[in-house]
């Protein structure tokens, strides 16, 4: 219950107080109070959803009227949010999330540089309730698209705020997330279709990585694996007898430290491992027995766990993945002519933004799907959670499946053969709608 209260005057005045010399009413007799003619006259009074008592006050007795109106609606619909709360600063607020954030350690690293670098400079300073705004949205993208950041970087900072905005609705700090508002347009991203290697291409390149490596290579492509997962293959992973490969692993990098961990997506999953591979696999073994590779669990500072890993370095570590790409990948990139040579002098090989390993992980997926392979198959295999994301994201194959296409429409335009008459025994049917059917 919202109730307006008139603070220069009493509410129960005795019979031998003073009336008010300045104030009237018809209605009642006006006493004033040791606060008259101090403050704003009218006050709304209620208890919010917790219990609480609120007051908040107005100048203006109609002004008073319909804040008492608006909040008894909030509080019966269970809507209400305390005006005062939204007073934390973005910044703060964004710290608190951050914290309480239940993602893995290196995903939690990523949120606090998307806090730090794009959303702390531009709106951290800015009360909660003063984010209420679409057109302030708005206008953050368009200071982020002015920085040159990518479309897909900007959808991604978008994303980050927008949770802690929802966030703050939940704890009743703000009614509503302007980042979901209609007015607000991301940046269109460019639709850049993969385009997948040719196994010529991918033999080349695994022919060109370090020899202790090279059955990894031929790993990833056999079976679609990511790279630290082949980094973390352990030889008790590969069930030769029953031609399987269990992906139960991963070395990442958190916060610059090698640890063990599940998974991408703590997706565990069995992906069938075809003879010429599992003939490679056991040649690799015999001539580069596994190493015991102890590492920590999930963090830097968790449990130690120890594997006896496939592929290890010559001083027998897990493999780094920023040492192994700048060096051994992109050495072998060069080889098969995907690069250009390291100049001479330099340190470093050319970009290859998109001639990372990854690419014998989308020549694996092209091939199962040239071959007919189902989306579904395929997602389990990539150990990706969505099949449609899979769908969209190969819905290319390979070069050579254009002409299975124009193979298999030519002999749709074939009419079948028949025995005896063509017209005995059957109906006469339009071929424009044969064709339409």
């Amino acid at each position: 219950m919202a109730d307006v209260y008139d603070r220069w005057h009493k509410s129960h005045p005795k019979s031998d107080d003073e009336e008010c010399s300045e104030h009237k009413s018809r209605t009642r007799r006006l006493v004033p109070t040791k606060d008259h003619g101090t403050g704003k006259r009218w006050q709304v009074r209620y208890r919010d959803l917790n219990g609480h008592q609120r007051k908040e006050n107005f100048e203006i007795k109609a002004r008073a009227e319909a804040r008492a109106a608006s909040v008894e609606t909030e509080l019966q619909r269970g809507t209400f949010v305390d005006p005062n709360a939204g007073k934390v600063t973005l910044a703060t607020y964004a710290e608190q999330w951050l914290q309480a954030a239940t993602a893995g350690m290196g995903t939690v690293d990523l949120y606090e540089g998307v806090v730090r670098n794009h959303i702390k400079p531009h709106l951290g300073g800015r009360q909660l309730r003063s984010i209420s705004q679409p057109s302030l949205i708005q206008a953050w993208l368009k200071k982020l698209q002015d920085a040159d950041l990518e479309a897909s970087t900007i959808s991604w900072v978008h994303s980050i705020l927008t949770a802690i905005l929802d966030s703050a609705v939940e704890d009743g700090l703000i009614v509503k997330n302007p980042c979901k508002a209609s007015t607000v347009k991301l940046p269109k991203r460019p639709k850049k279709k993969i385009v997948p290697w040719s196994v010529e291409r991918v033999h080349a390149v695994i022919a060109g990585l370090p020899e202790r490596f090279r059955a990894g290579g031929k790993l990833t492509f056999g079976c679609g694996l990511r790279q630290g997962e082949v980094f973390g293959i352990a030889v008790e992973d590969i069930d030769f007898k029953r031609r399987l490969l269990h992906v139960n692993r991963q070395v990442k990098l958190v916060r610059s430290s090698m640890v063990f961990a599940l998974p991408k997506g703590e997706r565990l999953r069995s992906i069938p491992l075809p003879d010429e591979l599992a003939k490679v696999l056991k040649e690799h073994v015999k001539e580069f027995p596994p190493k015991r590779v102890a590492l920590p669990w999930r963090v830097p500072d968790g449990e130690e766990r120890t594997y006896r890993l496939l592929f290890t370095t010559d001083e027998g570590k897990a493999y780094h993945r920023s040492v192994f790409n700048q060096y051994d990948w992109k050495a072998a990139l060069a080889t098969a002519g995907v690069i250009p040579p390291r100049e001479k002098g330099s340190p470093r090989y050319a970009a290859a933004p998109d001639d990372g390993m990854h690419a014998l992980r989308h020549a694996y997926a092209s091939v199962l799907l040239d071959a007919g392979e189902s989306i579904k198959a395929l997602s389990e295999y990539l150990g990706h959670s969505d099949p449609g994301f899979t769908l969209r994201t190969y819905t290319h194959l390979m070069p050579q499946s254009e002409a299975r296409t124009r193979q298999a429409i030519d002999a749709a335009f074939v009419p079948p053969p028949t025995e005896g008459t063509p017209d005995q025994g059957r109906e006469q049917v339009c071929p424009h709608c044969a064709l339409a059917a």
